[in-house]
């Protein structure tokens, strides 16, 4: 089971997913007071926003997931880059950084029901294979926060927005060998019914023309 590249691709899109929210909401609370401007007492009340968005962003993942678990990641992970980018350009501005952040609640760590179900696809829903899967989970977080922390104290505060997006990119790229499997499976299964297609209509040609005086 774990021989299946299958596998190791959704595990790490996992890590990708959870490490690239992490990055930049372990450091939501100084961002939003040393660059955009809140005060203190205004970061509560933005996250409690962020939470209700990730409320809203769970409901509609966990309907989605089980049918259409890689084109909800795929949808989510470039949601997540685009309002990672917003983010740290227009940090300064209080209406998009808000936007951003509530973007980032709506498609960040929600993707978790389709992580779970790809992973139990690609694998099998039993428990070592959901040990696992927490474990990269849990990898995401600890390698989002701490590479987030260092690029701080090298870069500024806008840095952990920049990984987080790279991450998320890094995400992207891991769905795509599935994205391929499919387009190539739905190109297999269209070709049997156009060649059944043709058949009858070919066959109907040679009855005309043998049966015309």
């Amino acid at each position: 089971m774990f021989r299946r590249p299958a596998l190791w691709r959704a595990l790490s899109t996992s890590t990708f997913v959870i490490g690239a929210t992490f990055c930049a909401f372990s450091y939501f609370n100084p961002i939003l007071t040393g660059l955009t401007g809140f005060a203190s007492g205004t970061v509560p009340l933005l996250l409690i926003a962020y939470g209700a968005a990730t409320v809203i962003g769970n409901n509609i993942v966990g309907r989605l997931a089980d049918r259409h678990a890689v084109p909800v990641l795929l949808v989510g992970l470039v949601l997540n880059l685009g309002f990672l980018v917003g983010f740290a350009l227009l940090a300064h501005l209080k209406v998009p950084t808000v936007v951003c952040m509530l973007g980032i609640g709506l498609v960040g760590v929600t993707m978790n029901p389709a992580l779970v179900t790809r992973v139990q696809r690609a694998g099998n829903a039993r428990p070592l294979v959901n040990t696992i899967h927490s474990s990269f989970i849990t990898c995401g977080i600890i390698i989002g926060s701490s590479v987030g922390g260092l690029a701080i104290d090298a870069f500024g505060l806008r840095s952990p927005l920049w990984l987080g997006a790279a991450m998320a990119a890094l995400g992207v790229l891991t769905l795509l060998p599935d994205l391929a499997g499919r387009a190539a499976h739905r190109r297999a299964a269209t070709t049997p019914s156009a060649a059944g297609a043709t058949a009858p209509a070919t066959s109907a040609r040679v009855t005309s023309m043998t049966s015309a005086p």
